[in-house]
């Protein structure tokens, strides 16, 4: 018999992360039209849009009555990024994951103690601390913590 994977790790305090948000990737031909069925749709209100240089991105977040953040992006140009890749391989659609915390360093060294392979990360991303799990090991789910710096 085996032993799980977490054997002899410390479970996480339940309150450790929390749900950030979800991230949507569309086309820069349908950006605006997926932010505004979602608005709509959902009854969602605009809590801020603008640009992230670093990723040549649009972003618009949305937030749904049951509290729930939306991150809706698309790429600014043609440039070679993470989410111009993901949209040509893809088609666009559900992307990732974010959870939100206040002991980035202990949940990464909980992954990892899980198993988890750290595929991207990044001590200062406008102002967030963030890592990102490989999507391989979680059926395709992109997985992101980050969390605020002071």
């Amino acid at each position: 018999m085996t032993q799980p994977a977490d054997a002899g790790v410390e479970p996480a305090a339940p309150d450790l992360f929390v749900l950030h948000h979800i991230g949507i990737v569309t086309s820069p031909q349908r950006y605006h039209d997926v932010v505004a069925t979602l608005i709509d749709g959902l009854r969602g209100t605009l809590e801020d849009e603008g640009g992230d240089d670093p990723l040549d991105i649009n972003a618009t977040w949305i937030r749904v009555p049951s509290g729930l953040r939306l991150e809706v992006v698309c790429p600014r140009s043609d440039l070679d990024g993470p989410i111009s890749r993901f949209l040509e391989k893809t088609g666009g659609g559900f992307h990732h994951v974010s959870f939100e915390t206040t002991a980035i360093g202990t949940c990464k060294a909980l992954t990892k103690a899980g198993g988890a392979r750290i595929v991207g990360e990044c001590d200062d991303h406008g102002g967030w601390a963030e890592f990102f799990i490989d999507p391989e090991q979680t059926g395709g789910a992109l997985l992101h913590w980050m969390q605020a710096l002071d």
